[in-house]
Formats: C-alpha cells, sequence, structure tokens
C-alpha cells in the first residue's frame, strides 16, 4: 500500500518535474527529441492506469475480506448457538432420566401399596372370618362368699358382655369355641380383716395359677394369663378352700376374657 501511493505521487508530480527540466535545457540551449518525450508519457499513462488498477482490486478484496469476516463471525454465532443447544439437549436429556428415576420410584411406591393393602385385606378378612369372642362378668351383690371347707367353684352371675355366648354365668365356665390363643383376668376383694382370700384359675383340669392376700380391711388382687385352648377346653375360677371373698354393687370381683386370634 505504501508503494502504491509513492508510485502515484510520483506520477501526479512528473507533468510539474518535466516542465521545470524542459525550462532548464531550453535555458541552457539543450534539444530534445519528441519521439522521446511522447514514448515517457505513454508509459506514465500505462503505470496510473495500473495504479488504478490496483486500487479497484484492493477495494474488492477489502470488500471480500469483509464477506469473509462476516461469514467467519456467522459460523461463529453459529457454533455458540450450537454449542447452547447441545447444552440445553443435555439438560434435557438428564431430566428426562430424572423423570423416568422417579417414575419408577413411584411404581414401586405404588406395587408397595398394592401389597400392603393386599396383606392389609386379607387381615380384615380373617378377622371377619374368625369367631367373635369376649366376656365379662361379676361375682355377685350377695355380699359376704365364703369360707368354705372345700374348694368351691366361683360363678360370675353377673354378666355384663357375652359375645359369642361361650361363658355361662350357671356354671361360671367359658368353652373355647375355637382352637386359638385367649385372654383372661380376674379381680378378687375382701373386707374382713384377718380373713385369707384366695383364688384359682383352671384351665381343663389344671391349675393355671393361685394368687392369695391375707385382708387388712380392704384387701385387692388381680392378674392375668393368655393360654392356647383346644376347641372344647373350659377355663374357670375356684376360690380356695377357708377363704373368702366380699362383693356387692360396686363389682370388686371380676372375671373377664377374649379370643386374641384363632389358630
Amino acid at each position: 500500500m505504501r508503494d502504491i501511493l509513492q508510485l502515484m505521487v510520483v506520477l501526479f508530480c512528473l507533468p510539474g518535474t518535466w516542465a521545470q527540466g524542459e525550462s532548464e535545457e531550453a535555458h541552457q540551449g539543450l534539444q530534445t527529441s519528441g519521439q522521446t518525450s511522447t514514448d515517457i508519457w505513454v508509459e506514465l499513462r500505462a503505470l496510473r492506469d495500473m495504479v488504478v488498477e490496483q486500487k479497484v482490486e484492493l477495494t474488492y478484496t477489502k470488500a471480500e475480506l469483509q464477506t469473509q469476516r462476516d461469514k467467519v463471525a456467522s459460523l461463529e454465532k453459529e457454533n455458540a448457538q450450537a454449542a447452547e443447544l447441545a447444552a440445553l439437549v443435555c439438560r434435557v436429556t438428564t431430566s428426562e432420566k430424572d423423570v423416568t428415576a422417579l417414575r419408577e420410584e413411584l411404581n414401586l411406591s405404588k406395587n408397595e401399596l398394592l401389597l400392603s393393602k393386599s396383606r392389609l385385606d386379607n387381615i380384615e378378612k380373617a378377622i371377619a372370618g374368625s369367631p367373635k369372642v369376649a366376656f365379662s362378668a361379676g361375682l355377685t351383690t350377695a355380699g359376704k362368699i365364703g369360707p368354705f371347707n372345700i374348694e368351691t367353684p366361683l360363678v360370675y352371675s353377673r354378666v355384663f358382655t357375652n359375645i359369642g355366648e361361650s361363658y355361662s354365668p350357671i356354671t361360671g365356665i367359658f368353652t373355647a369355641p375355637v382352637k386359638g390363643v385367649y385372654y383372661f383376668r380376674f379381680t378378687a376383694f375382701n373386707n374382713k380383716k384377718g380373713e385369707w382370700m384366695a383364688v384359682n384359675m383352671y384351665h381343663n383340669s389344671q391349675r393355671m395359677l393361685h394368687n392369695s392376700e391375707l385382708s387388712d380391711v380392704h384387701s385387692f388382687i388381680a392378674n392375668a394369663l393368655i393360654l392356647q385352648l383346644e376347641k372344647g377346653s373350659v377355663v374357670y375360677m375356684r376360690l380356695h378352700q377357708g377363704n373368702g371373698l366380699y362383693d356387692n354393687a360396686s363389682t370388686w370381683n371380676t372375671f373377664s376374657g377374649f379370643l386374641m386370634f384363632p389358630l
């Protein structure tokens, strides 16, 4: 570019220089051939035309360079957009994986819930299909019971609950309607100071429990057992020989039981 500018300066300065030289030659009395001057001017014009063409080519080159720069900028922008798109696709893919994992976890929870519901339904069906057995009774309202010379059955005649009709208020005996596990509980009371009170719980003919207490005006005992019974097994209470109890409308003495679950 610098060389081209210098050449243009020379071209535009030549006419003046030539005139000055011609004057000096005239002054010095020298003669120059007209044909030579014409050739020089032709060459100078050719050089000037070449410079103009190079300027035009340079302008085109600059325009093409700018076009290439614009293309590069456009490609860079497209590459940046492609990178953003790739990042977005990656995030979407990750989100889809998270959603899939969440769906799988939800399906597992749903299956567990269905399994729990199925188990609950089975338990409810089993409970619904099992017999309902429960009783609770008070001893008497007559006051003093005993003492007796022999062990005596206790008949709890004041029935409060007798679901399944497995307890007899006439004999005081509970008869198991099905094989299963049963819970039994009793309470006993005596208000005669210095008199022993003692009760026994029997399973069939076997004594399973014996509780006793020396009465001190107001004495109270209570206990419970869980027994596995066969269908037809019996459970009942007896007053130990030589011991006494006391009961009235306050229901100090009770005998209760229920079926926990069948076997």
